[in-house]
């Protein structure tokens, strides 16, 4: 059979890779598209590439992701349009795999052939005693034994300390420890992981947050503006998936706090009225769009995510918020980064000279590192990312 082939969908994903490359190297000014700059960019290319999907058979959730990192670029500080760069060129990646692999399903493993004796001159020798015979095809199963498609999986935990090292590369080979050296990372959540480009633990140090909350400064319902990006909190109250006319699924979820109540939709993601009834009575933080249609009012979401009870209870600490992928759960992330900061951030080598830092007026790499991920306040924040 012969391989189908989507050079549509590849070349789509080839250009938005090169766009937000550009963007990179030219340091995140939101340059790389004009007029217009890159969210505009991102809506037209996510309408095209969604309904190439819907042909091709694919996922349309990596698209849904690409475009949420990216939505409010123009107001992210750089350090947050680089961690949103990042996010949405490893969801590039994950639909590129998940295009490859669909069509490598649909090639054919052609036949093994069978093993038997043969002389030099290509004829079979069926003369040859039964012993002979079986030697050769051990013989032969030794000399096909590489073709075997048998992964075998290195171990977990190769970071080896010696006894001669020196204390500079302990240090270093600490940090590149392999993600799976960090409690609750197995192979699925590593492979969850690599998607992000976290692939040690120094790799998790370095991925930052695009953004911090405080819980206790959102949006009350009653006070959200109309046709602005809010993030508000309520209790969930009642959830249902609505069919629509042209054949999409909208999630509607009620929620209230102590203003009011708001029915906040999001759309083709049917999935989340599972999650979302099981949170039923807890709070849940949405980031999106207030909007008037008719008589009816909807907050349209952008993003979500249902905050752990410490976060609600210390209401002067800023919460890191980082770019997900499929699978990966916000509060386990933040329990892998809080476990390498803890132990891992203090060892991080500071190429900057003392005298340097202090006519700057910059802090330490390590302590920079610390604050950009848990911050003691709003101070230590700007700090650390000015570092």
């Amino acid at each position: 059979m012969p391989e189908t082939t989507n050079p549509t969908l590849t070349s789509y994903i080839e250009r938005a890779r090169k766009v937000l490359q550009h963007e990179q190297r030219t340091n995140h000014q939101d340059q790389a598209i004009k007029p217009g700059g890159l969210e505009i960019f991102v809506v037209r290319w996510a309408d095209e590439v969604s309904s190439i999907c819907k042909n091709a058979g694919l996922d349309l959730r990596p698209i849904h992701s690409f475009t949420e990192y990216l939505e409010g670029y123009r107001q992210q500080d750089p350090m947050q349009r680089a961690a949103s760069l990042r996010a949405a060129l490893a969801i590039l990646n994950e639909l590129e795999q998940r295009e490859h692999g669909q069509r490598s399903s649909n090639v054919l493993t052609p036949p093994t052939q069978s093993v038997v004796g043969h002389d030099k001159s290509g004829s079979s020798t069926p003369g040859r005693n039964k012993s002979g015979l079986n030697n050769e095809i051990t013989a032969a199963k030794a000399q096909t034994k590489p073709e075997n498609k048998t992964v075998v999986k290195p171990p977990q935990n190769t970071t080896r300390l010696e006894a001669n090292m020196s204390a500079g590369h302990t240090v270093l080979t600490l940090l590149s420890a392999d993600i799976t050296a960090v409690p609750g990372v197995g192979a699925s959540i590593a492979a969850r992981l690599h998607n992000l480009g976290i692939r040690s633990v120094r790799d998790l140090l370095f991925y930052f947050p695009r953004e911090h909350r405080d819980y206790s400064k959102l949006e009350k319902i009653a006070s959200i503006p109309f046709n602005e990006l809010t993030t508000t909190m309520g209790l969930i109250w009642e959830v249902k998936n609505v069919p629509t006319s042209s054949g999409r699924t909208r999630t509607i979820a009620t929620i209230s706090d102590e203003t009011g109540k708001l029915n906040v939709t999001w759309f083709n993601q049917p999935y989340l009225l599972k999650q979302l009834k099981a949170a039923q009575g807890s709070y849940l933080v949405v980031t999106g769009v207030k909007q008037r249609f008719g008589n009816k009012i909807e907050f349209s979401v952008r993003s979500h995510e249902l905050p752990e009870q410490g976060d609600l209870v210390n209401t002067g600490r800023l919460v890191p918020v980082y770019s997900l992928t499929e699978g990966l759960h916000a509060k386990s992330l933040r329990r892998f980064t809080k476990w390498a900061v803890d132990r891992y951030a203090a060892m991080i080598p500071d190429h900057l000279p003392a005298s340097v830092r202090s006519a700057g007026k910059l802090m330490p790499l390590p302590d920079a590192v610390s604050h950009i991920h848990y911050p003691e306040n709003e101070a230590a924040l700007i700090n650390a990312r000015r570092r």
